[in-house]
């Protein structure tokens, strides 16, 4: 199947040996395995699945500080309640960044992969 922007979400990713998979019939598989490992692609990949776990941690202690979100008065002590809402809302904004990346477009190459860039417009033009 030929990769375009609209079905690229259709292909399973995050895993190296997904790649392996790809170029198996034309490279040995300790090969490519090899230069994953050299390049950091196993390290980009893992970090990526932590950066989701870490968005669901976050998640979860947001949801510990809801009680942030009631009244002052039942804290008893305004200072630490500000405190706890101020937390709450850093670890919002802090998840929100986060998912950001986690949900980021997928036809996208690094800003200083000149050459990774070209083809995607080459192939963002064969359309």
């Amino acid at each position: 199947m030929k990769i375009t922007k609209a079905n690229i979400w259709l292909f399973a990713q995050n895993k190296p040996t997904l790649i392996v998979k790809d170029l198996c019939k034309f490279v040995s598989p300790d090969i490519i395995y090899n230069s994953l490992l050299k390049r950091g692609v196993f390290k980009w990949l893992s970090v990526r699945r932590d950066l989701i776990k870490l968005k669901d941690t976050w998640k979860e202690r947001i949801k510990g500080c809801e009680i942030a979100k009631a009244s002052y008065k039942e804290w008893g002590d305004i200072k630490s309640y500000h405190k706890m809402v101020g937390y709450q809302n850093c670890l919002e904004e802090c998840r929100k960044e986060i998912r950001k990346l986690c949900h980021s477009e997928r036809f996208v190459a690094p800003d200083f992969d000149r050459k990774a860039k070209e083809y995607l417009e080459k192939i963002k033009e064969a359309k």
